[in-house]
């Protein structure tokens, strides 16, 4: 199961390709380069594009009434922090109100405490549509996986094998976006502030 849902329809990848089957295998295979697409360019942005997605946010506490969440808030499901003594509170979520678009969150009854970790889960809004250019990216990707899986035998991942003082293990690493996408991605890539 993929971890996001691709923005791009599979019947708008096929028309990309000029494709019209409708056998559930050639199909199933365009899914899957479109789900590893997505994943490739979310990862690289850090960010994603889909609408309802709940979020968990996990930080410490600086006490001050604002919190800058990873993923644009659309509504808030549960919110717990953990002092320094173990105690666990669950101040609630109706204290809390959405800024900024969904990009700044403010408590009105308390403050985040300083010294305490708290977990904040949150649904990204309804109305999240991903951007044009993102979905282009994605769907060239996608082609471009095709084209080289030579119908099953391409990745974008690449496996690779290592060993280190005696004890091997596999791990995947993803293959670098082009430079002409990592382009056309950068208005839209979450940097750390």
């Amino acid at each position: 199961m993929p971890t996001f849902t691709s923005p791009v329809a599979l019947a708008d990848f096929q028309t990309y390709l000029k494709d019209a089957s409708t056998d559930t295998t050639v199909t199933g295979f365009f899914q899957s380069c479109l789900n590893a697409a997505t994943e490739a360019v979310y990862t690289w942005l850090d960010r994603d594009y889909t609408a309802s997605a709940t979020k968990t946010d996990v930080f410490w506490g600086d006490d001050t009434q604002f919190y800058a969440p990873r993923h644009q808030a659309g509504s808030f499901l549960s919110w717990t922090y953990t002092d320094l003594s173990g105690t666990v509170t669950t101040p609630g979520t109706s204290g809390l109100l959405i800024r900024a678009n969904g990009y700044l969150i403010q408590t009105l009854n308390s403050r985040f405490q300083s010294g305490a970790e708290h977990t904040l889960t949150y649904k990204q809004p309804s109305t999240l549509t991903c951007p044009e250019t993102v979905m282009q990216v994605i769907t060239e990707i996608a082609a471009l996986l095709f084209e080289a899986s030579n119908q099953g035998e391409g990745s974008l991942g690449v496996l690779i094998a290592s060993a280190h003082d005696g004890v091997a293990s596999d791990r995947e690493r993803f293959l670098d976006l082009t430079p002409l996408h990592q382009e056309m991605l950068r208005p839209y890539k979450r940097y750390p502030v």
